[in-house]
């Protein structure tokens, strides 16, 4: 195991600001064990590097120095990234306009209340999406169990249904993103919120 493995162990305990007495406790080991570990080269076993690196959310290969990327979600964001640009390129140019559009509208949303830190209105956008992928997904998945066909009135009433299901989903969150925004202006008013991030609300 080369130093790549204490050099990392040691920049998570201290983003957590803990001690080694602190990280040993956590880990249900002996400081000493963490000291070697960081310190005298020592390797864990298989057990103690799994527990190691659930316990900071990362993965092995990130503790290990076999990836830059500490998280899985992380390796897929930069792969469908890579995937994401191949699609856009061979996309007709009207389509690609279309995209580039929505994508900086999304960007937009997105970095204004990443600025903030404002995890109120981020939660909900989380929950936007989420709800509108999975609902879509069983809207989707009721019409292809037809083969597109869509004349059984059973079929037709439960799409509806579940059209419904989600507007109401939509609805509920839009009245939390304007509690959310209302929130925001209290902070602002406040002064919690500083006046160069006051343009970003």
């Amino acid at each position: 195991m080369n130093s790549q493995f204490a050099n990392r162990l040691v920049s998570l305990r201290k983003e957590r600001q803990m001690t080694q007495s602190d990280l040993a406790k956590a880990l249900n080991k002996s400081r000493s064990t963490i000291s070697g570990y960081e310190i005298e080269g020592k390797e864990p076993d298989y057990a103690a590097l799994v527990a190691i690196a659930k316990f900071f959310g990362v993965t092995t290969d990130y503790l290990l120095g076999a990836s830059d990327c500490p998280t899985h979600s992380e390796a897929v964001f930069i792969n469908d990234t890579q995937n994401f640009k191949k699609h856009y390129e061979s996309l007709p140019p009207l389509l690609k306009h279309t995209v580039a559009k929505m994508y900086d509208d999304f960007y937009l949303l997105l970095s204004r209340d990443m600025r903030l830190n404002n995890d109120e209105r981020l939660d909900v956008y989380s929950e936007f999406f989420s709800v509108l992928r999975s609902n879509r997904a069983e809207i989707r998945k009721a019409i292809d169990s037809c083969g597109g066909q869509v004349t059984d009135p059973l079929l037709l009433s439960d799409l509806m249904a579940l059209q419904n299901g989600l507007k109401n989903d939509v609805s509920a969150l839009l009245d939390k993103l304007m509690q959310a925004d209302i929130d925001t202006a209290f902070k602002v008013k406040k002064g919690e919120i500083g006046l160069s991030d006051k343009v970003a609300t």
